[in-house]
């Protein structure tokens, strides 16, 4: 039975429909559909700081560069990515740091700040927050928040995000960092498993209420119920197909299609039982694919666990960062 909160909050949430403008530039997705998953090195980036402040053991700075993403495009307020990068005070190279990817609808860093880039701070651990394309700073007029205007919109976004994610951590690496992790909330979770099965080290890996595709949560999870689909349905030349061709489209995002992790072992995933947004098999096949990795189940929904349960999603990131050889972080406390 799936959680009657997520189901209360989906309802409440989404008073608009995804996609309310339909596909975009159908022959480039399918093209790029076809082409699968054969992304190029990380790009370097060249990182522009903006601001830093140092209060009660913490030092944050905020940074911008450019989004090295070209395989849609981006509108021009997505183009510069923006990013927070929380450290203890005293941080060193062997600090470890992990890089947090946005779930959908978290604009800005206010919230990841909060619930775990600060808590983590006690722990040893530093935090970079990443602003996802087309949110916060970065989200283009005429988009009512987290509502994507088009189906590209959604694939510029986790194209963008993983891009730019992939290319953060080879900065840190040039910045000294050796001890580095990724971490996401559902959507977040899925750019944050791509981008660590794209990595040829090592790295710290933790998925949050996460799917192993796009496709589980945009045409089987509650979310399928508020997409615009007459008007994709319509552009297809009201034939049907819809459902499929999107299953089809968003398959590039299945983590299957990926090679298993460098250290499964330092992998971490929490899962919610009874979640109507990431169906519970989705969950997983995510595991399944990782051979050796940590999956753990929480009473209740998608809104729950993150409403409810982040001490569970901490003690994940610490025991990933354990498990990986990470020194500075404590031992797990029970859950």
């Amino acid at each position: 039975m799936t959680s009657p909160l997520d189901r209360l909050y989906a309802r409440c949430s989404n008073r608009l429909l995804f996609f309310k403008d339909g596909w975009g530039d159908l022959a480039r997705l399918r093209e790029l559909a076809q082409a699968g998953c054969r992304p190029a090195a990380p790009q370097p980036i060249a990182v522009r700081w903006e601001a830093r402040e140092e209060t009660a053991g913490v030092v944050l700075r905020r940074g911008r560069f450019a989004s090295p993403y070209a395989e849609l495009p981006l509108p021009a307020e997505s183009r510069e990515a923006f990013f927070e990068l929380v450290l203890p005070a005293g941080a060193s190279d062997q600090t470890p740091v992990c890089v947090h990817f946005a779930a959908t609808g978290d604009e800005g860093f206010l919230r990841r700040r909060r619930a775990l880039a600060l808590p983590l701070v006690g722990a040893g651990i530093g935090s970079l927050i990443l602003e996802n394309p087309y949110y916060g700073r970065r989200r283009p007029p005429g988009q009512h928040r987290k509502m994507l205007n088009l189906f590209s919109d959604l694939c510029a976004m986790g194209g963008a995000a993983v891009a730019e994610g992939r290319s953060l951590l080879r900065w840190l690496r040039q910045e000294g960092y050796t001890r580095l992790g990724l971490c996401g909330i559902s959507m977040g979770g899925s750019m944050a498993a791509q981008v660590a099965a794209l990595e040829e080290g090592p790295v710290a890996m933790i998925g949050c209420v996460t799917a192993h595709s796009a496709s589980a949560v945009f045409t089987e999870g509650i979310l399928s119920r508020y997409l615009a689909w007459e008007v994709l349905e319509r552009q297809l030349g009201g034939q049907g197909g819809a459902v499929a061709l999107m299953r089809e489209l968003l398959d590039r995002t299945d983590i299957r299609r990926l090679p298993p992790l460098q250290r499964p072992a330092a992998a971490f995933l929490v899962a919610a039982a009874n979640d109507a947004y990431i169906p519970r098999a989705s969950a997983q096949m995510l595991h399944d694919h990782w051979p050796g990795s940590t999956l753990r189940w929480l009473d209740g929904g998608h809104v729950g666990a993150f409403l409810f349960h982040r001490p569970a999603f901490l003690a994940a990131i610490r025991a990933a960062f354990i498990a990986l050889g990470a020194a500075g972080a404590p031992q797990e406390p029970a859950i």
